[in-house]
């Protein structure tokens, strides 16, 4: 085998760290994430839920609209999806998206754990809209 140039070594040096990095990330519990509204809205409900098709103010299946951050924070809140402070589980958003009720929201995919997660820890820290 000829032997390696310089800028070889180094660029698989390189990808050694970004492998090594990247793999000692894995299996970390530890969600760095803000349990916020303002994060959990933009990050998650708005691309996943006030879609077109689903719970913007045009569809509103269900009757439920999701479009803009204090909208979407007074539906869940007053129609009782999202019960502040919830510890146990109760409350119908986390039933809906983890597929405990009749059916999975949002239905075209489900969204990762780790984002079920997030949600679950803004309630149970008391769903507060800021």
């Amino acid at each position: 085998m000829p032997p390696r140039r310089p800028a070889a070594r180094l660029l698989g040096a390189l990808v050694a760290c970004i492998v090594s990095s990247l793999v000692s990330g894995c299996g970390s519990s530890a969600d760095s994430r803000p349990a916020s509204w303002p994060f959990i809205y933009a990050t998650i409900i708005q691309p996943s839920c006030a879609t077109a098709s689903c719970h913007s103010a045009v569809a509103a299946r269900a009757g439920v609209v999701l479009e803009g951050k204090d909208t979407a924070y007074q539906t869940l809140t007053a129609r009782h999806f999202v019960l502040p402070g919830d510890q146990m589980g109760q409350s119908e958003i986390l039933q809906l998206i983890q597929a405990t009720a009749v059916r999975r929201m949002p239905p075209d995919f489900p969204l990762p754990p780790a984002d079920i997660d997030l949600i679950a820890r803004w309630i149970a820290d008391g769903a507060h809209p800021n």
